[in-house]
């Protein structure tokens, strides 16, 4: 019921910040670009506290439904088996619900260590112009990669 809610707010958060930026309140587009005002501690704390936060404040509403759907299936099925514990038949088989809760809690936090790290990195790549092209041969036969690299001017 929790994951089922969780899910449900974090679609209706996206869909009316996505609404929001597609118009801009006075009709101008800012010239200040969404990379430009990105801080990255700012995307791993967002992402810390409830993960795919981070991933929407960097403008990844896909990256952020996985991480968001992830995290809250691992956490209500940690949960689900919580409450499964006063339904063990024997010692044995309650040793076992505890060791499976214990395993989903920790993918529950790897899941959420994960969020955050991706959130983090792809605020501080945002500042990075697309810069790269692929170019194959008419054959198919070569394969070349372009990338530029900033360079620091002194």
């Amino acid at each position: 019921m929790y994951a089922r809610s969780l899910l449900i707010a974090l679609l209706g958060l996206f869909l009316s910040s996505a609404q929001a930026r597609a118009q801009p309140a006075n009709g101008v587009p800012s010239v200040e670009t969404r990379s430009d005002s990105l801080v990255p501690r700012a995307a791993l704390l967002r992402s810390a506290i409830l993960p795919g936060w981070g991933q929407h404040y960097n403008g990844k509403p896909y990256k952020a439904l996985f991480f968001a759907g992830a995290s809250a299936t691992l956490f209500s099925m940690a949960a689900a088996e919580q409450r499964a514990l006063d339904d063990a038949r024997s010692p044995q088989e309650h040793e076992d619900r505890i060791a499976r809760r214990n395993t989903r809690i920790l993918f529950f936090a790897l899941s959420a260590t994960l969020a955050s790290i991706d959130a983090y990195v792809d605020a501080h790549l945002a500042h990075f112009a697309d810069r790269w092209d692929v170019h194959a041969g008419p054959d198919g036969s070569r394969f070349t990669l372009y990338i530029d690299l900033p360079s620091k001017e002194n």
